[in-house]
């Protein structure tokens, strides 16, 4: 079953004690994913725009010391990154003091509510069990294709704020932030990573001007000259794309997550 909520709708955990404050929690998919990743951001002179950005966020909580939760949602919601943001997901009383760790997880999720997204796409991501759809239009040059791709990777972010300090009768707040050039990488673990897309847009073996992951999964990346790092087992462009659908999080814009995979 699949419903619209309002925001606060429904109970939030929390834990009540003297002394608290209010933890807002919002979510963004910034210009990259709002407007196009812009040629001048291609290493080659491609472009990307997303028509759809859907992310199922799950788990979304605020973390004390000890690792545990002192504030959480309680449920899985979908977002369309691609709606103008930033998107409010939540404001949450928890113990007022110094908070160095926020986690989120990116999964698919049984039953799921809309944070912002419409009901057929709340149903879309439930059918395909995805954590992550994605649809749009890559250009290079005066060649295009456009692209529908479903993820169903599982990937938990545990995110450290630069500083989050709620104060007692007041409030501050945090921000999962979704980079959408980070599906167009071209390395996996190099910091020095690029963003590429010539080599999905020549995969569309059958010149239908749409380019599926069954085709990037022909393709392999070591011929590429793709950076997969330690990942050995990722050998074809297909799961390298899914990989990089792990590395979508972030915290206040260019914060770092520590990813589980």
């Amino acid at each position: 079953m699949h419903r619209i909520l309002p925001l606060l709708s429904v109970p939030l955990l929390a834990t009540g004690c003297a002394g608290e404050g209010t933890w807002v929690l919002e979510t963004w998919g910034e210009s990259y994913i709002e407007a196009s990743i812009p040629a001048g951001d291609f290493a080659d002179g491609c472009e990307v725009v997303y028509d759809v950005f859907l992310v199922v966020d799950t788990r979304m909580a605020l973390l004390d010391g000890d690792g545990e939760a002192v504030a959480e949602v309680p449920e899985a919601r979908v977002y369309d990154m691609t709606r103008t943001g930033p998107h409010a997901i939540a404001a949450l009383d928890v113990p007022a003091t110094h908070y160095d760790t926020v986690r989120w997880r990116i999964a698919p999720a049984p039953d799921t509510v809309a944070g912002n997204a419409t009901t057929d796409q709340v149903a879309l991501v439930s059918d395909l069990a995805a954590s992550v759809y994605v649809a749009g239009t890559l250009a290079c040059g005066s060649d295009a294709v456009a692209f529908d791709w479903a993820f169903d990777t599982d990937t938990t972010y545990l995110c450290e704020p630069e500083d989050l300090t709620i104060p007692a009768g007041g409030e501050d707040g945090t921000q999962l932030t979704v980079h959408g050039d980070h599906l167009f990488y071209d390395g996996l673990e190099n910091a020095d990573a690029v963003v590429r897309g010539q080599a999905i847009l020549d995969a569309d073996a059958d010149q239908d001007g749409r380019v599926t992951l069954e085709e990037l999964a022909a393709m392999s990346v070591a011929t590429l000259g793709y950076d997969v790092g330690s990942r050995s087992e990722v050998s074809d462009l297909g799961a390298f794309v899914a990989f990089l659908s792990r590395t979508l999080g972030h915290i206040d814009g260019e914060g770092h997550c520590q990813v589980d995979l």
